[in-house]
């Protein structure tokens, strides 16, 4: 999807008039459907505006992919747009993030026994 595309389709998610955002932009508002037909280039500078506009990262605006916020039918399930996402992930992904939470939580479970360890080092230290 090129980046006019995601741009209307994340301006209609957030429910965002293209008079609105147009004026949140400082430009008029047939600039901005230029843009969304993929009619003129963005520099970075509107990227971040509008990414500004749209409370996200400029990163997150160029790499958002509709697939990941409709299901089959075209219903809204969920966004990264405001922070949730849908439970449609490929099950890769997921067994992928439950390996590297498992691993996380080793991890702390391993340095809070090394935490108690030095702990009692000290205290026999401090008893000599």
């Amino acid at each position: 999807m090129k980046i006019g595309n995601k741009i209307r389709k994340i301006r209609e998610l957030k429910n965002i008039s293209p008079k609105d955002m147009a004026d949140r932009l400082n430009m008029a508002p047939q600039g901005l459907n230029k843009i969304e037909r993929e009619e003129v280039d963005i520099n970075i500078e509107r990227l971040l505006e509008i990414a500004g506009v749209f409370e996200m990262k400029p990163e997150d605006l160029l790499t958002f992919d509709e697939k990941f916020v409709f299901n089959n039918h075209g219903e809204v399930k969920a966004s990264t747009i405001n922070g949730t996402y849908n439970n449609n992930f490929p099950e890769e992904l997921k067994r992928l993030y439950e390996e590297n939470a498992k691993l996380q939580a080793d991890k702390i479970a391993i340095q809070a026994k090394m935490i108690e360890m030095l702990e009692e080092r000290l205290k026999g230290l401090e008893g000599r």
